[in-house]
Formats: C-alpha cells, structure tokens, sequence
C-alpha cells in the first residue's frame, strides 16, 4: 500500500520533472535566438536538409512542439511550403529521441542526485549575475538540466513502491489488450504532459523499476508518440489551410507509424532486445532504441508514401479560392513572432494584389476570366481582415527589426485599397466608352504592367520607364484631343471624360508600380529584354 509520503515523491519527481524540462527548453532556445528562425529559412531545400535541421533544432532546444509550433508559422505565412514543412516536423520527431537517450543513458543508468544540485545552483547564478548574452540563458539551461535530473531521482524512488501496486503481471497476461492499453495510457500521457519528452522521461523511470513489462513498455513508447500530434490538432482549431493540412499530414503519418508498429511489434521488439543484450543494455536503453527505430521507421515510410499522403491531405482540406475574404496565411500562429506575423502580411498582400490586377485585365478586357463582380466585396473584406491582424501584431509583439518592413506593408495596403477604387471608377464606364478613350498604345502599355510575373521580371528603372512612357503618351493624346476641340470634331464633355478615363489609368499605373515596388522588390539586375 503506497503511503502519503510515496504519493507525495511522485508528484514532487513530477512537477520538478516538467518544471526542469520547460527550464531548460526555455533557456536554449533563448541562446539559439533567432537562430531557430534562420536555420529554418535557410535548410529546407531538399528532403534530407529539411529532415536534418527538423532533427538539429529539436535536439538542440529540446522541444519538438516548439519547432513544430515555428514550423506552423512558417507556414501559415507562407514562408515554408507545406512540402518542406512536413519534412522538418518528420526530422523533429527524430530529434525526440535525444532527449530519451540522456535520460536512459545519464539520468537512470547513473546516480546524478549529487550533480543536479550542482548544476542548479552554478545555473541560476550564471542566470542571475550575467546581464546578457547567450551565457544567460545557457545557466537557465543548466539549471533546468539540474531539476529535471533531480525530478528523475525523486520520481525513480517513488516508482520502487509503485511497483508493488501495480498488477504487472495481469497486464501481461491481458495479451492484445494490454498492448491497447498502453497505447492509449501512452498517448494519454503525452497529452496531458503537452510533452512527449517529458512522458518518456516517466515511462523510462518507471520501466527500470519495473512497474510493467517490456511489450507494455514498447506499447506506452508507441502511444507517447501518438500523443504528440494532440499539440499539432490543438494549433490547427480555427486555423488556416497551411496549418491543418500540416497538423493533418502529421497526425497521418503518426497514425500510419504507429500501425506498422503495432503490426511489427513483436519482431521489433526481438531486434531492440538483440542489440541491447550484445551492448550491455538495460530495459531503459531497450525501450529508447525502440523509440528511435519507431521514429526512423516513420522516416522511412513518409519516404516511400509522402508524395501520396500530401495529395491526400490538399485534396482533403482545400484552400480558400482567391476572391475568397478567408485568409490563406493569417493565422494566430504567427502573432508571437514579428517575421512570421510580417511575412504573413505580405503573402495576403499579395494575393490581394493579384486580385486587383486580375480584375484590371477583365475591366480592360485583357483576359477572358469576365467576373460577376462579387469579389471587390471579397477584396475590401480580406483588406479589412489584414489590417485587423496589423494591429493583433503591434500589440501583441516588439516589431524589432521587422519595424520597417511593417511600415511599408501597411502603406502598400493603402495603396491597395486606393487602386480598387480606380478599378471600380473604370468598371462603372461602359467598356465602349473605355475602348474609345484609351488610345491602343496606352492600352498595350498599360496591359504591360497588369500581370504579377511581368512585374517581378522589371527592374527599378524599367519600371521608371513604363511610367515615364505611359505619362508621355497622356500628354500627347491631351495635346491631340485639345485640338480636335479647336477644330470642332469632337466634344469637350466627351473629351473631359477621356482625360479622366485616362488620368485614372495613369495613376491605376503609378500604384500598381508603387505596391510592387514594396511586395515584389526590383531584381538587382535589370531583366532582359527580348
């Protein structure tokens, strides 16, 4: 019968188990500043690189749900394709066992009650007495480190009596049932931990008191790793697209792993058991090589199936059509961080901007996509939707050096919704009227300017150019029309409403120019010319 005391040590091993485990998350991923979102950005062009950082990063912040929480970001502001996204959460999940590793291999297998306190208090001095810099954080680490080995001592003593408690021997002669409740008291755990780290820490300490048996240990390993995905959903409530097709493909592919798993259980289970006996292995670096070979055999299958799993998921969860006021990249997400928040913001601005120059085109008759209309209230809604999101950013997060950027983004979206106002002044002119005002060489010019690929292809100054010619031919046909006046074979009405059909090509031009200026930034060399 367990006593208060022994109720009281699992909980205490518990609380300082997390207390040490988000310590110590929280301090290297301080020292890795904004190393996290660059490394990110950088390493994610191939399969192996994407697979790689997602491994890195974990193992070095400690965290998967932190790097699969950026990764979402990335994301939603479409910095990161759902392709390459994907890729990094698969490596994160490899980059889990390194924390399953330190356990079994440090804070089981050697006594290190004696050294956690150490660590403790050289940890928190570092924090206290150093002002700045990556040292800081490191001491929080180290102190985190500490607690989280001094939870692992308590928590090992507690499981000593708990195992007189629990029916061991019951649950492994429960069979197949048994295997099904260690699933779902593993995932359980995960997910009322918010860490799949933490929940192997407890699995592995109480395995190596033998609180159940190898296959009940093997199922719980199975189950913590599904739980993971709990962090993935909860991200994804009310989310973007981006963000529920990538929780979707994470949750799929843990799903699929654990099948396979639970299919090859037993002949895992008799390779885990081989290696570890020819090494000298306990059944707590027994069971963190089962959940490595778990998390590679993952790897291994979004191999040979992820290509299938992604067509999948974005035919199971669509992205909002183009006219649509629903934002594809805005997301709660990207609010904590002022890269991702302003990325975000530029990636709605653009489709805005695409929107507007596709409907440019229709009033001009340039395509043949004719629009009912309806979008210019779906256009001024998802303006209205970005700004809100603005002004979610600056409150909830310091712009830092993301301050400029921010500024000019918002001055694009001005720009934007004056530029809608041109279009619908035009689109109210009978298209007759419009053909007769605008004279063929501005209409080519124009039409130049109207398609977002013409307009990351022009350099600074051949952008200049566009607008210096489109202004001379303005001043010439003014200059013709004037005289037509003169010699009376035209109206001065009729004339007045062709300069100001004119006039708001013009200035349609001068802020289609400026908002690329800022979303689609002038390549340093000038485009060829053909």
């Amino acid at each position: 019968m367990m006593s208060f005391t022994d109720w009281a040590m699992s909980l205490g091993g518990l609380g300082f188990l997390l207390l040490g485990m988000a310590m110590m998350t929280e301090g290297l991923k301080a020292a890795a500043g904004d190393s996290l979102r660059s490394i990110l950005e950088r390493s994610t062009q191939t399969r192996p690189r994407a697979l790689l950082t997602g491994f890195t990063l974990t193992a070095v912040v400690q965290s998967s749900s932190a790097v699969i929480m950026t990764t979402l970001g990335f994301t939603n502001a479409g910095m990161l394709t759902m392709r390459k996204a994907a890729w990094v959460v698969f490596g994160s999940n490899v980059g889990t066992t390194v924390t399953a590793w330190i356990v079994a291999l440090i804070g089981l297998k050697v006594r290190v009650d004696a050294a956690a306190l150490p660590m403790i208090g050289v940890g928190m001095l570092l924090h206290l007495f150093l002002q700045q810099g990556r040292l800081k954080h490191l001491g929080f680490a180290l102190a985190g480190f500490g607690i989280l080995f001094f939870g692992l001592g308590t928590l090992r003593d507690a499981f000593d009596n708990i195992a007189d408690v629990i029916p061991v021997e019951q649950i492994a002669a429960a069979g197949g049932w048994g295997i099904v409740l260690g699933v779902l008291g593993g995932a359980l755990l995960t997910v009322l931990m918010q860490s799949s780290s933490a929940s192997l820490a407890i699995i592995l300490t109480a395995a190596v008191t033998g609180v159940f048996t190898p296959m009940v240990g093997a199922s719980l390993v199975i189950g913590a790793n599904l739980g993971t995905t709990g962090t993935s959903l909860l991200a994804s409530i009310g989310a973007t697209a981006n963000a529920r097709r990538l929780a979707m493909v994470h949750v799929s592919q843990k799903a699929f792993t654990g099948l396979i798993a639970l299919l090859l259980l037993w002949p895992m289970w008799l390779l885990v058991d081989y290696i570890a006996d020819h090494t000298g292995g306990t059944i707590t670096t027994a069971l963190a090589l089962f959940h490595t070979l778990f998390n590679v055999l993952g790897v291994l299958l979004m191999w040979l199936f992820s290509e299938y799993l992604f067509r999948r998921v974005e035919r199971w969860i669509k992205q909002p059509e183009l006219s649509s006021d629903k934002p594809r990249y805005l997301d709660k997400t990207v609010l904590s961080s002022p890269a991702m928040g302003v990325a975000a913001m530029h990636s709605e601005l653009k489709r805005v901007f695409k929107q507007l120059l596709r409907r440019a085109r229709n009033i001009l008759q340039l395509s043949e996509d004719e629009r009912d209309g309806h979008d210019e209230v779906n256009t001024l809604a998802l303006l209205e939707r970005i700004e809100e999101f603005g002004e979610a950013l600056t409150s909830q997060a310091n712009l830092a050096g993301s301050a400029e950027t921010f500024l000019n983004l918002s001055w694009a979206q001005q720009e934007l919704r004056e530029l809608r106002l041109n279009l619908n002044e035009l689109r109210k002119r009978p298209f007759e009227r419009l053909h007769s005002a605008i004279p063929s060489e501005l209409l080519l010019q124009f039409s130049d300017l109207l398609g977002s690929g013409q307009l990351k292809a022009l350099s600074g100054d051949q952008r200049e150019q566009a607008l210096a010619d489109i202004a001379s031919v303005r001043k010439l046909t003014r200059r013709q029309l004037l005289a037509e006046i003169e010699n009376g074979t035209q109206n001065a009405i009729r004339v007045t409403e062709y300069l100001a059909i004119i006039a708001l090509c013009e200035d349609s031009a001068k802020r289609v120019i400026r908002i690329a200026n800022i979303l689609y930034p002038a390549p340093t060399e000038p485009a060829a010319t053909t």
